[in-house]
């Protein structure tokens, strides 16, 4: 049965090891260092093309108390591929915003802030986007109390 995911383009994998000291590289990406997230993205866009920008997603775990963001940016044209790479955010504390080098980090970014509740340091507008101003808490985060009376829903 092939992987779930498959391996990470060569050039990809040696700007992380060679650049970034970064050598555990696993199909779903590497965990980057968070003063090192610009960095590498900012290379991945200008030196290696991958100029497309696929998602962020957040999630949220309780149990070691931090949330995991997880980005996609893809190279297009002949022999498309993709790059995955992480960053761990302790509860408490804030991830870089990568909204300076892809256009399309904006939206997801405060999509991701607003539900899951990470902060973004350097974003230009992190603000609720999906759920009013007024919402209390982040309804995706784990310790998030499902029976949360929140007018005019519950």
């Amino acid at each position: 049965m092939p992987p779930l995911q498959p391996p990470l383009p060569d050039d990809f994998a040696e700007l992380c090891r060679e650049r970034f000291g970064i050598t555990d590289l696993p199909p779903e990406g590497p965990v980057v260092p968070r003063d090192q997230l610009v960095a590498l993205a900012t290379a991945l866009k200008d030196e290696l093309g991958y100029r497309f920008f696929v998602y962020c997603a957040a999630s949220h775990h309780p149990k070691e108390s931090q949330c995991q963001v997880a980005w996609r940016v893809r190279r297009l044209g002949k022999g498309t591929v993709s790059a995955p790479f992480r960053v761990i955010v302790p509860d408490g504390e804030t991830c870089p915003t990568l909204s300076g080098v892809y256009a399309g980090a904006d939206w997801q970014e405060r999509e991701q802030y607003d539900l899951v509740g990470v902060v973004f340091d350097g974003h230009p507008d992190l603000r609720r986007l999906m759920l009013p101003e007024d919402w209390e808490g982040h309804p995706l985060r784990k310790d998030y109390a499902i029976d949360t009376h929140q007018f005019p829903w519950r």
